[in-house]
C-alpha cells in the first residue's frame, strides 16, 4: 500500500518523550471485554477445574450461535495482546536502561498480581484438588510443560502471562539485534515472520499429535514469540515514520472479516497464524491515529480507563466467573434474558475485583518496587558529584 508523505515522515519525539497512545489502551480495554465473553463459553472439558459446564444458555441452538461469533475471536486478543507487548516495551524504553532494571521492572508489574489471583484461583477453583501440577504455575513456567492440568492450573489465564516472562527475559537482547536492522529491511522481517508463524502452524498441524497441537501452536512460547518480535518490528516502522498508511476503520473491517473465516479452518491455524496479518495492521493503525490526531472509537474515556484495568481484569475475570457458577450451581442454564443477568452481573463483580487490584496491589508495588531506592546524595553545592538527571518516566 502507498505511504503518504507524511508517513515517512517520523512521528515521535525523544525516547521517554512519547506521547501516551489512547486508541491501543481503548483496544486492550475492548479485548478484555471479548476474551471475558469467550470464556464464558468454555466447556469443563477444557478446563482442569470441577464445573460441570461454563456455557450458561439452555437452548444449545442459542449456545452454538454464541460460540459461533465469540469462539475464536478471544485467541485474536490474545494475539492481539502478544503484538501490543512487544510495541510498548519498545516504544517505552529507556535511554542508558540496564538488564537488571528492565527485569526489576517486569517483575514487579507481574509477580504480586499474578501471585494474588493465583491464591484466589487456588481458593476458588481447585481447592482441595490442589496437587504438584499446580506449582509450576506459581513460578509461571507452565507453559513449557506439555500438559493441560499444568498449562491452566489454578488460575488458567496465567498460561499468557508464562509465555510473556519468556518475551521480557529475551526482551533486552532482541530489541538489540533489532535495532540493528536497517530500516529498509523492516518490512522484509516482518514478512519473514508471518512466513516462520504459517510453517509452524503446518508443522504442527501435519506433524504434532492431535493432543499436542494446542500446547505447539497456542502455547509453547518461543512460537508465540513471534507475535512478540513482530510488535518490537511495528514499533522500529512507527518510530522511524514508515509504517503503512493504512486507516483503522479498513484495518479493523479486515480483522473482522478474517475472524469471521478462522473458525472454518483447522483449529491450529485458528489461533493466530490466520489473523496474524490483521492484528499487526490495526495495531499499527490505532498509532497512527493517536500520532496523527486523527479520532477513534477506542480514544474514549472508558475505553481508556478499561485499558487500564485490562491486566488486573484478565487476571481475575474466570476466578470469578467459575466462582459464580459454583455459587449459583454448576448445572443452571437459562434462557436469553437469565443467561445476559449471568453475564452483565459476572462482568460487573468482575471489574470491581480488576479495579481493586489495579489500584490497591499492581499500582502501589510498581511504584514501590520497581525502581530502587536512591541513596541520599550529597548537597546540590558540590558539583563534581551532582547526580545525573533523573531518568525518563515509562
Amino acid at each position: 500500500m502507498a505511504q503518504t508523505q507524511h508517513a515517512r515522515e517520523p512521528l515521535t519525539g525523544t525516547e521517554g518523550k512519547r506521547p501516551p497512545l489512547a486508541s491501543l489502551t481503548g483496544m486492550r480495554g475492548v479485548a478484555s471485554v471479548i476474551v471475558f465473553l469467550c470464556h464464558i463459553i468454555i466447556l469443563a472439558g477444557d478446563l482442569p477445574y470441577e464445573v460441570d459446564v461454563l456455557t450458561v444458555f439452555e437452548d444449545p441452538g442459542v449456545r452454538d450461535t454464541y460460540r459461533s461469533v465469540f469462539g475464536f475471536v478471544g485467541y485474536t486478543c490474545v494475539s492481539f495482546f502478544f503484538v501490543t507487548s512487544g510495541f510498548i516495551l519498545t516504544w517505552a524504553s529507556r535511554p542508558n536502561d540496564t538488564l537488571t532494571r528492565f527485569w526489576r521492572r517486569r517483575f514487579f508489574k507481574i509477580f504480586p498480581l499474578h501471585l494474588v489471583t493465583y491464591g484466589i484461583g487456588m481458593l476458588v477453583l481447585t481447592g482441595a484438588n490442589t496437587n504438584a501440577k499446580d506449582l509450576p504455575a506459581i513460578f509461571l513456567v507452565q507453559n513449557w510443560v506439555p500438559d493441560t492440568r499444568v498449562i491452566f492450573s489454578a488460575n488458567g489465564p496465567s498460561w499468557s502471562i508464562s509465555a510473556e516472562v519468556f518475551f521480557y527475559f529475551l526482551f533486552p537482547f532482541l530489541l538489540f539485534g533489532i535495532r540493528r536492522i536497517k530500516e529498509t529491511h523492516l518490512y522484509g522481517w516482518l514478512a519473514g515472520l508471518v512466513a516462520a508463524a504459517l510453517a509452524l502452524t503446518t508443522f504442527s498441524h501435519l506433524v504434532i499429535p492431535p493432543e499436542q497441537q494446542v500446547w505447539f501452536s497456542y502455547v509453547f512460547p518461543p512460537v508465540r514469540m513471534l507475535e512478540f518480535v513482530a510488535g518490537i518490528i511495528v514499533a522500529r516502522l512507527v518510530l522511524g515514520g514508515r509504517w503503512l498508511s493504512v486507516g483503522f476503520g479498513p484495518a479493523a473491517l479486515l480483522l473482522a472479516v478474517f475472524c469471521c473465516v478462522a473458525p472454518q479452518l483447522p483449529e491450529v491455524f485458528a489461533f493466530a497464524t490466520f489473523t496474524f496479518v490483521p492484528v499487526i495492521l490495526i495495531v499499527g493503525a490505532s498509532i497512527r491515529a493517536d500520532l496523527t490526531g486523527r479520532r477513534t472509537l477506542m480514544r474514549g474515556r472508558r475505553l481508556v480507563w478499561l485499558g487500564d484495568l485490562s491486566f488486573a481484569f484478565y487476571l481475575v475475570h474466570l476466578s470469578v466467573m467459575l466462582g459464580a457458577r459454583k455459587l449459583i450451581g454448576q448445572d443452571k442454564s437459562w434462557g436469553i434474558p437469565g443467561a445476559l443477568l449471568f453475564i452483565v452481573t459476572t462482568y460487573a463483580v468482575t471489574l470491581v475485583c480488576a479495579w481493586v487490584l489495579h489500584t490497591y496491589v499492581e499500582k502501589p508495588m510498581m511504584r514501590r518496587w520497581s525502581s530502587p531506592r536512591r541513596k541520599p546524595g550529597p548537597p546540590d553545592n558540590t558539583p563534581a558529584t551532582l547526580s545525573r538527571p533523573p531518568e525518563p518516566v515509562q
